[in-house]
C-alpha cells in the first residue's frame, strides 16, 4: 500500500469528522457564524505552524491570488452547503456536492494526462457510482419546497472544486499548498468574522459554545486538508479525490452511530461500493 494512498484514506476520515461537525452544530440548533469563525481560527493556526515547520511560510503574489481563490473556495463552498441543507434532505445535497469529483478526475486525465489503469478505473467508477446512487434513494424524502436549492448545489459544487481542484493545479505548479491553504483559510477566517460581528448572531446565547465547538472542527478540518495535499504531491488527483470524497459516508456512520439516524438499504449498498472501490484502487 503506497503513502499518497494512506494519506488520501486518512484524509477522507479526519475530514469526514471535521463535516460531521457541522451537521452536529446544526442539529444542535447552534449559530453558524461562530461555528465558522472557529473553524478557520484554528485552520488558519495549523497550517500556519505548518508550513513554518516545512519553511514554505513566505508570500507571493501567485500564492495570495491562488490561497484567495481556494479560500473563496472553501468558505463560501461550505455556507452554500449549509444553506443547501436548509431547503433539502442531507442525503441528496451532499452526494451531489461530491460530484465535483467528476470535474476533478476529468481535469487530472484531459489536462494533465492521468492514465489510471483498468483496475484502476474499475474502483473510481464505482465510489463515483455509489456517491452518485444515494440521491435516488426511494426511501428519502426528495421533494425540493424551493428552487433555490438548486442554486445553491450547483454553486456549492462548483466552489469546492476551486478548492480541490484548485490544490491540484496548484500542485502541479510546485507551488506550495500548505501555504496556500494558511492564505486560504485566513480568508475564510477574516470573511467570518467581519460577518459575524454584522450580524445578530454575535449575541446568541450559544456563540461561544458554537466557536469552541468550531475550534475542534477546524483542527480536524485542518488535518484533512493538511493530508489531502500531502496525498497530492505523489499521487494521482484521479484517485485521489475520489477517495477523499468518501468523507460524506463517514458523516453517514457517524450520524448512524451518534446521531441514532439508520442507514437505508441503498445507502448501506453505497458503502459496500465504496469500500470495494477503494479495495481495487489498494490493490491496482
Amino acid at each position: 500500500m503506497t503513502l499518497w494512498f494512506l494519506l488520501a484514506a486518512a484524509s477522507a476520515i479526519i475530514f469526514g469528522l471535521a463535516t460531521f461537525c457541522f451537521k452536529v452544530n446544526a442539529f444542535k440548533g447552534w449559530p453558524l457564524l461562530p461555528f465558522f469563525a472557529g473553524v478557520y481560527a484554528s485552520g488558519t493556526v495549523g497550517f500556519a505552524v505548518t508550513a513554518y515547520v516545512e519553511n514554505v511560510l513566505y508570500l507571493s503574489a501567485v500564492i495570495l491570488l491562488s490561497g484567495m481563490i481556494v479560500g473563496i473556495g472553501s468558505t463560501f463552498g461550505n455556507l452554500l452547503f449549509m444553506r443547501a441543507l436548509e431547503y433539502g434532505p442531507a442525503s441528496l445535497t451532499s452526494p451531489l456536492v461530491n460530484t465535483n469529483i467528476l470535474l476533478i478526475v476529468l481535469m487530472s486525465v484531459i489536462v494533465y494526462a492521468e492514465r489510471p489503469g483498468a483496475m484502476e478505473y474499475t474502483g473510481i467508477f464505482l465510489i463515483v457510482a455509489a456517491v452518485s446512487l444515494l440521491p435516488l434513494d426511494p426511501r428519502e424524502k426528495l421533494s425540493i419546497p424551493n428552487r433555490i436549492w438548486y442554486v445553491f448545489v450547483f454553486a456549492a459544487t462548483a466552489l469546492f472544486f476551486l478548492r480541490n481542484g484548485g490544490l491540484k493545479v496548484t500542485e502541479e505548479l510546485a507551488l506550495p499548498n500548505t501555504t496556500i491553504l494558511f492564505v486560504g483559510y485566513a480568508v475564510g477566517l477574516l470573511w467570518s468574522l467581519q460577518a459575524l460581528l454584522r450580524s445578530p448572531q454575535r449575541n446568541s446565547p450559544c456563540r461561544l459554545k458554537s466557536f469552541q465547538f468550531g475550534l475542534g472542527a477546524g483542527l480536524f478540518s485542518f488535518a484533512g486538508m493538511q493530508l489531502y495535499a500531502w496525498a497530492l504531491q505523489s499521487g494521482p488527483a484521479s484517485i485521489v479525490s475520489p477517495v477523499f470524497s468518501t468523507n460524506s459516508l463517514v458523516v453517514a456512520l457517524l450520524s448512524v452511530l451518534y446521531l441514532r439516524e439508520r442507514l437505508t438499504r441503498l445507502q448501506t449498498v453505497s458503502l459496500a461500493l465504496v469500500f470495494i472501490g477503494i479495495l481495487l484502487l489498494q490493490i491496482s
